[in-house]
């Protein structure tokens, strides 16, 4: 079955991670002929920041837009229909708008949609983009795939009709990297002591990860005397806006930029720091998880899913900074009861790749057949 996943883009977002590992599991599938195509152009670096991790058994193609015209919505059906997939499996809430019409004109494939993003996102964007979702997801034009039981319920109260399937998200956590030992000896030049504990947090500068939040928070637990560093991975940390919070932020955090092989500094950290206001079934939970780094997270989606608080992680009661300073003190106080190896076999049962494809492939047989 000839498989086209779409999305706009393959840079360092969690979608566009998950859509990297996705695609390459079903690759390996001998029934399947993979193709993943992105919207926008491959000529931006940011753009294609995952393509040199897709295997070489999935078809790479860019559409090369660079700022949406209505001729691309024309450009997106002749490239799609010239593909003749079975399946079109597409990514990212904004990404329906620029598939409607190939969606209404070229019938001939299933579509899905994976909804990445916690429903209250979503239901939050403008009349026209409510009024194009609640049209293509009420009359089947698109078949929906949520990925937590709190997304899926969600979903239905919203749009008054069921999602398909709910597949949770999956995640190829790769073993430490050949600079692992480098890594570790960079977090250790950042500690203060041995007992320093060690906290990362992973995602881009954005107003729905709530980094304000995470910075005064962590300013606050370190003031109170507590040894600890957090390490922040992720871009857009150059911006106006951001470079004001860095401004404040105190001399235990540490802006790391973009990185590949996350999971390396994971292994050396205690803690898993996410503050978000909106997510769906974050992908660095799953491999905060897969690598035994306890979490402490906002009542996110996926997180409420997942972490029993004070057994396998620690949840704020919402998203104040006093409710997240003290799940800090909790971790602080608590965290050597948690036994890690819970953390990974709750991956191993959830959240590994392997079965979510599985999940995905089992699904495009059902709708082909």
């Amino acid at each position: 079955m000839k498989i086209l996943h779409v999305i706009p883009t393959l840079s360092s977002g969690g979608a566009e991670r998950f859509v990297t590992d996705l695609t390459n599991t079903l690759a390996g599938y001998d029934d399947c002929e993979i193709t993943l195509l992105i919207l926008k152009s491959d000529k931006d670096s940011e753009n294609i920041f995952y393509k040199k991790e897709l295997s070489k058994k999935v078809t790479f193609k860019s559409l090369g837009i660079q700022k949406v015209q209505f001729y691309d919505l024309w450009k997106i059906y002749q490239a799609i229909k010239s593909e003749k997939p079975d399946i079109v499996h597409y990514h990212l809430a904004g990404t329906l708008n620029l598939m409607l019409l190939t969606i209404l004109l070229y019938r001939k494939p299933t579509y899905i949609e994976t909804i990445h993003s916690d429903i209250r996102a979503i239901i939050g964007i403008n009349k026209r983009d409510r009024w194009i979702k609640s049209f293509a997801y009420k009359r089947g034009l698109v078949k929906v795939c949520t990925i937590t039981p709190s997304n899926g319920k969600a979903f239905k109260e919203y749009y008054h009709c069921d999602s398909v399937a709910t597949i949770v998200n999956g995640r190829n956590v790769a073993p430490p990297s050949p600079l692992f030992d480098t890594r570790k000896k960079e977090v250790e030049s950042y500690k203060h002591s041995p007992y320093t504990m060690v906290f990362t947090h992973i995602g881009r500068f954005t107003k729905a990860k709530n980094q304000k939040l995470l910075i005064i928070a962590f300013n606050n637990f370190v003031h109170r005397g507590n040894d600890a560093i957090l390490l922040i991975i992720g871009n857009g940390f150059d911006s106006p806006q951001a470079e004001e919070y860095k401004d404040h932020a105190c001399d235990s955090i540490y802006f790391l930029g973009e990185q590949h092989d996350v999971q390396d500094y994971l292994l050396n950290s205690d803690g898993f720091c996410l503050t978000s206001i909106f997510e769906g079934m974050p992908i660095t939970l799953i491999e905060a998880f897969a690598c035994g780094c306890i979490p402490i997270s906002t009542p996110v989606c996926g997180s409420i899913d997942f972490i029993q608080d004070g057994k396998n992680g620690f949840l704020a009661r919402d998203y104040k900074k006093e409710s997240y300073i003290d799940a800090l003190e909790r971790f602080a106080a608590h965290h050597q009861d948690i036994d890690k190896s819970q953390l990974k076999d709750l991956y191993d049962t959830h959240f590994s790749m392997k079965n979510c494809a599985s999940q995905y492939h089992q699904l495009y047989t059902n709708f082909i057949n």
